[in-house]
């Protein structure tokens, strides 16, 4: 197995595992250690775009899925483990994962629970896979129509980063990607805001340095949960645009994609800061003119603040009726607060609707 010169390590209560980068398809398999007992799961889209770059890794048993919100629920969970169950996986199996954040879901959750745990390797293939959640252990599957309801901790033993992948996305996937890019560039000690301002001067989601913003993302996030692996405390602003952006991907049943949910509900929160008094505004206006600026897309039909409110209702974060937020003091600078859920939100959430948010359609 080949190691790449600018390897991060990540540290993890599950053992430290290596993020490897590397700027062509055809250089995945050498870094990748498939031993005899390798089976992948890959994106069946991934499947007939990179095949013949991938074949060294297709010769394993390979199982090709729909990388789709039904495809990340038990049900999708089920059908892979009946599919190892097939194949003969024993608990020495290696699964190697090569998608986006579905695929990652899915293999995640089913080598958690597959002979109480096997080892996996991610070779992440989207934006926002390579630049958030490929690291940290994290998985979620859906309850449809429920996001993220069901999930667990379970560090993959290797992660392979390449950049090639992201030149058959479709823009609005790479506009998507940037949520999290964005998030990562104003999280605390790893905040990279004003670097990312500067590389969004040329070519603005598609600029030469997306592999540099990738890696300090990863950089910002590994700084968090390096100290706090399993979301108990610190690891809570790593929520900062989720909690607003999965209800409204709940509301619009998944039409408005995740990236671009989580840049408009960090407006939103950020429009609740300033109202809060907690929120430099002079932060939260920059911040959305990048927003604005660099993400062309317009939000069909934004839920009202009644459905968002009671939305986040159900979610996992919510204790006794308080949600705890994570906003945005200033750059670099993301705190937890909590807030009931009340008559009191839904007139704040109105506010900001009955004004200019983001991304509504003209």
């Amino acid at each position: 197995m080949r190691v790449t010169e600018d390897r991060m390590i990540i540290k993890s209560e599950q053992g430290d595992y290596p993020v490897d980068f590397v700027a062509e398809v055809g250089l995945v398999p050498a870094l990748v250690d498939a031993g005899p007992e390798t089976f992948v799961i890959i994106d069946e889209l991934l499947a007939d775009i990179y095949g013949d770059a991938l074949s060294a890794l297709s010769e394993h048993p390979t199982y090709r899925v729909k990388a789709d919100e039904e495809s990340k629920t038990l049900t999708g969970v089920s059908l892979f483990v009946d599919w190892l169950l097939a194949n003969k996986a024993t608990r020495s199996a290696h699964i190697v994962a090569i998608g986006g954040g579905v695929i990652q879901d899915v293999a995640t959750f089913a080598s958690h629970i597959y002979y109480r745990g096997v080892a996996w390797t991610f070779v992440p293939t989207t934006l926002l896979s390579q630049a958030d959640s490929c690291i940290g252990a994290k998985s979620s599957i859906n309850v449809l129509p429920l996001k993220n309801q069901l999930g667990v901790f379970h560090s993959p033993s290797h992660v392979v980063i390449c950049s090639e992948f992201l030149k058959s996305l479709p823009q609005i996937e790479v506009d998507s990607g940037y949520g999290e890019i964005y998030k990562l560039a104003l999280t605390n000690d790893g905040a990279f805001f004003d670097e990312l301002t500067d590389a969004l001067r040329s070519g603005g989601h598609r600029n030469p340095r997306v592999l540099e913003m990738i890696r300090k993302a990863l950089e910002s996030k590994r700084l968090v949960i390096e100290k706090d692996e399993h979301e108990s405390d610190l690891r809570r602003v790593l929520n900062y645009g989720h909690s607003f952006g999965h209800a409204l991907e709940a509301l619009t049943h998944n039409e408005v994609p995740h990236g671009i949910a989580v840049m408009w509900g960090m407006d939103l929160i950020n429009f609740l800061g300033v109202r809060w008094g907690m929120t430099n505004p002079e932060t939260a206006e920059r911040v959305r003119a990048v927003l604005a600026a660099n993400t062309e897309y317009a939000i069909p039909a934004i839920p009202s603040a009644r459905e968002l409110v009671d939305t986040l209702k159900r979610d996992k974060k919510v204790r006794k009726g308080v949600m705890h937020f994570a906003v945005l003091h200033d750059e670099g600078d993301l705190r937890i607060v909590p807030k009931p859920l009340d008559e009191t939100l839904v007139a704040e959430v109105s506010e900001y609707l009955d004004g200019q948010p983001l991304f509504a359609a003209r």
